[in-house]
């Protein structure tokens, strides 16, 4: 039961069909919260939350219809698409609902600053990734060139153990609603000569922030999925060790996310950016810190739908999680593949990938990351 009745001013809804409410701005927004809060199973719009219409008339039309099955699935002795300032529909309405969201730790705050290096914000062109109907068996993989269009901005936080952030929104995101985050996790930094003692200004870290908005933006965005791409630049001393962030990323995420999309539409959000599931992706060690995250984060490995390993077993890992979407840079075992349905194997597959690279030295294991996030979001993300 939440801790705080709703309350409003007058009337939501249309009575029978027929009698507009006096439907205030400030009371619409409060019954939309307030549904939000209320499960689906009990008639509200908790697990899907966050997708109502921003133009007033579709909104209305929309909550009185959902006013209307609310109070038949209750049973209410009137079934009239109104919620009254007292009424009955209003206090059943409060007991069903969930506690508010609490609001951001004290002190913690996020703020988009210019992207590092002098490095361009905005992509607009095209980039080669894996086909995902030519992953399955033991063929050579074909690689497409798929259109992607994406802003990319590095996000500073305050209050967090984390401090700095890349984020990608792809253009095809701000044309929906409800999107969810895409939380990447790089390798250890100190293998690409990204130190703690650099940190801080984040300025010698310029390239692996280009790096990674680079190629899994591009994977990201080109895959049309209502993702929202948030890498956390965690320090080498964290690897192992995410610190407060395993038990306020939710709210982290949330600040950051509000801040990038403030920055790119800012009539995109009501409020703040939340969100009810995550995916998760690493590539190579960085599965180390991924699966620290996943086990340890507070409420993390229930919010996830799916989360990427990208030839993390070139690292050492033996991670199968059941949620985990697996590529291996190895030959398939008795030519099996995928392997349980989730277990990818790309090794001795990489030949059409040549006219990628024009005869530059890419190891496959790198390949792993520029190309296979693509597939996995298409065959295993809704779009």
């Amino acid at each position: 039961m939440a801790r705080i009745a709703t309350t409003i001013s007058d009337a939501v809804g249309i009575r029978h069909g027929v009698t507009m409410m006096a439907n205030t701005a400030s009371d619409l927004e409060r019954i939309c919260d307030l549904f939000d809060r209320i499960a689906v199973r009990d008639g509200g719009t908790r697990e899907v939350g966050g997708l109502w219409p921003s133009e007033r008339t579709a909104l209305i039309v929309d909550l009185t219809g959902l006013i209307t099955a609310f109070q038949t699935l209750h049973k209410r002795p009137s079934i009239d698409g109104v919620i009254d300032r007292g009424g009955g529909t209003l206090r059943l309405m409060n007991q069903l609902a969930a506690d508010p969201l609490p609001g951001p730790p004290v002190g913690l705050s996020a703020e988009v600053v210019p992207p590092p290096g002098n490095k361009v914000d905005e992509i607009d062109g095209g980039y080669w990734v894996a086909e995902p109907s030519s992953m399955p068996g033991t063929g050579m993989m074909r690689a497409i060139n798929v259109p992607v269009k994406f802003k990319r901005l590095l996000v500073k936080a305050e209050g967090s153990a984390i401090k700095w952030f890349g984020v990608v929104i792809p253009a095809s995101m701000l044309g929906s609603q409800g999107a969810s985050p895409h939380i990447a996790f790089t390798p250890t930094p100190a293998q690409g000569n990204y130190y703690d003692s650099s940190y801080d200004q984040f300025t010698a870290w310029a390239q692996l922030w280009d790096d990674y908005t680079s190629v899994y933006g591009c994977q990201l965005a080109g895959a049309g999925v209502n993702q929202m791409l948030i890498i956390p630049f965690y320090k080498n001393a964290q690897a192992g060790d995410l610190g407060d962030f395993l038990s306020n990323w939710q709210e982290v995420i949330s600040a950051v996310g509000t801040a990038a999309i403030n920055r790119v539409d800012p009539l995109y959000l009501r409020d703040t950016f939340t969100f009810n599931r995550i995916y998760s992706t690493s590539f190579s060690n960085g599965y180390v810190t991924h699966q620290n995250f996943f086990n340890k984060a507070v409420g993390a490995a229930d919010m996830t739908s799916v989360l990427f390993d990208l030839d993390g077993v070139a690292g050492g890992s033996m991670w199968r999680p059941a949620k985990g979407v697996i590529y291996l840079n190895r030959q398939a075992p008795q030519g099996t593949n995928p392997v349980a349905g989730r277990h990818w194997y790309v090794g001795s597959r990489w030949a059409d990938f040549n006219k990628v690279y024009g005869g530059a030295q890419v190891t496959t294991h790198a390949m792993s990351r520029n190309h296979l996030l693509y597939p996995g979001l298409r065959q295993f993300c809704p779009a």
